[in-house]
């Protein structure tokens, strides 16, 4: 009889559960059943089924094996005794599950030295809760000890997740008896995924450090998240770290060799810290307005290549990146100018003394030279260095105390990059854009200054627009974006922030994909 197509697709890998209990049956060998078996819930991860009182629960799998690469989750439990036990879920986020029968037969014939297939029966077709689900029932010899085992499987399109549920023991207990058992396991099993998802957590701060919680704890699919990673180590892309924070906790923090999670340089995403600290400074008094002259916040330096649109200049234009400076300092000109900063004696007025070829405030051109300025002007205004003053009002209270920010020639903090911080830390700094400004009960960057800065105020490249030092997506976040795939995205509107570094210049923009392909995807609706 020819098979529907919900049951074809819904042939998910069921025997991976087999797998994994041949690596840790032979450890325990002895469990006596008893004469009354008393039953507990197990209610996490968007289901719930019945379980013996007494089960030990893993979540990540026992023995060697583990289903991280393959699959959304696995939950296992185990009794002790003369005979051993095992029940438990393996889940698939969408349609990410291998063919059944593919890896049900590679299962089978790669068990390992020591095991032998007794007996595969065939596949049952029926359903579970309104879906195909697909049954069968095997028996294994672990050296002398002969094993049984059901499964199910099935895909619920609701919670976009395909479910297998297992139960395998000794067969010192009757076949019926098991049969029983993986009855109650399969009929007790609810998805209840859309209510379950996402939990109250205990709200906090971040400032000692990141509090740390499963995906689908804070409406995560973890599936989305395992496919980012394996697409990252398939492609070789050189993605150093990725961290992915919800809610305030962090729900992936994965590193690649050789990097280990020390302080990673984040080239331009320096602009945005640097936008932010102008931002401080005008709160404070230093700086009077968006508006105020640039030429009149360097009021002890005069400026070669005079013109009126050198004159009428303003701080508004350094921030949006439309200053009209004939720079060429970017990629677009292969570093040309930027070199030439670094080997002036006084970068600040080389940067002073660039003609002016457009009319400030109409057209986007990315130029170092300007964020440069900017943090100049921290410097001119309130005496202390751009590093000295982010300590004080920006990055201590946050509880980043490791920060490592290059000079100029002259002892200015390079405005344009050069900072070195951990990935945790930059993730703070998006955390605290994502709550506005604010930390802990106090205002460390004021709130119309986040908005203000993250607003689309000029069409951009990378991404659709630019605001003060930041990148603007039409997509619904904004970014901190840094040479090389480094990158501090926020989503408001899903309480997400993603932190990557990376040490790929070629791959930039497959990088950048990784938030909007794989992240974004992964919230739930």
């Amino acid at each position: 009889m020819a098979e529907t197509g919900g049951v074809k697709s819904n042939r998910k890998i069921i025997i991976v559960a087999v797998v994994i209990i041949v690596s840790s049956i032979g450890l325990y060998l002895w469990y006596n059943w008893g004469s009354a078996v008393k039953y507990e819930v197990y209610d996490r991860f968007g289901f719930s089924f019945d379980y013996p009182k007494g089960m030990e629960f893993s979540e990540t799998g026992f023995g060697d094996w583990s289903l991280a690469s393959v699959n959304s989750g696995v939950v296992q439990g185990m009794l002790m005794g003369e005979s051993p036990e095992l029940i438990g879920v393996i889940w698939f986020h969408n349609e990410s599950a291998p063919v059944f029968e593919d890896f049900l037969d590679r299962a089978f014939t790669e068990l390992g030295e020591g095991t032998e297939v007794d007996e595969r029966n065939e596949l049952v077709t029926s359903t579970k809760d309104g879906y195909d689900m697909l049954t069968q029932t095997f028996t294994l010899y672990i050296g002398d000890d002969k094993t049984i085992g059901k499964v199910g499987t099935w895909y619920d399109s609701g919670a976009q997740r395909s479910y297998m549920v297992f139960h395998i023991r000794a067969s010192t207990l009757p076949e019926k008896r098991m049969e029983t058992e993986f009855n109650k396991l399969l009929g007790s099993f609810e998805s209840s995924y859309e209510a379950l998802l996402k939990i109250t957590l205990e709200s906090y701060w971040p400032t000692d450090e990141w509090r740390t919680a499963v995906p689908e704890d804070v409406g995560i699919y973890s599936g989305p998240l395992d496919d980012m990673l394996e697409e990252i180590s398939r492609r070789g892309i050189g993605v150093d770290s990725v961290t992915v924070v919800r809610d305030g906790y962090v729900v992936l923090d994965e590193y690649f060799s050789p990097y280990e999670g020390e302080p990673h340089i984040i080239y331009s995403c320096t602009k945005s810290v640097v936008s932010t600290l102008i931002g401080i400074a005008i709160e404070e008094g230093y700086i009077e307005d968006l508006d105020v002259r640039m030429l009149d916040l360097f009021p002890d330096r005069t400026a070669g290549s005079m013109s009126a649109w050198k004159e009428e200049m303003t701080l508004r234009d350094l921030l949006t990146m439309t200053a009209g400076f004939n720079a060429r300092d970017s990629y677009l000109y292969e570093w040309e100018g930027l070199y030439t900063m670094h080997d002036s004696t006084d970068a600040l007025q080389y940067v002073l003394d660039l003609p002016v070829i457009e009319e400030p405030g109409t057209r986007f051109e990315y130029t170092n030279g300007v964020s440069h300025l900017l943090s100049c002007i921290i410097t001119e205004k309130t005496g202390m260095s751009a590093l000295e003053y982010g300590r004080e009002r920006l990055f201590e209270p946050l509880g980043i105390h490791d920060v490592e920010w290059h000079n100029d020639s002259i002892g200015r903090n390079w405005g344009y990059s050069r900072i070195y911080i951990t990935p945790h830390d930059m993730a703070k700094l998006g955390y605290l854009f994502l709550n506005k400004g604010q930390w802990d009960g106090t205002q460390i960057v004021p709130g119309e200054w986040v908005e203000e800065a993250t607003t689309k105020h000029v069409d951009a490249t990378i991404m659709d627009g630019y605001g003060y030092q930041w990148w603007v997506s039409g997509e619904g976040y904004y970014s901190a974006v840094g040479h090389k795939g480094q990158f501090i995205h926020v989503v408001p509107d899903l309480d997400l922030v993603a932190v990557f570094t990376s040490r790929n210049e070629v791959d930039f923009d497959r990088i950048l994909s990784l938030l909007e392909t794989y992240v974004i995807p992964a919230v739930v609706p």
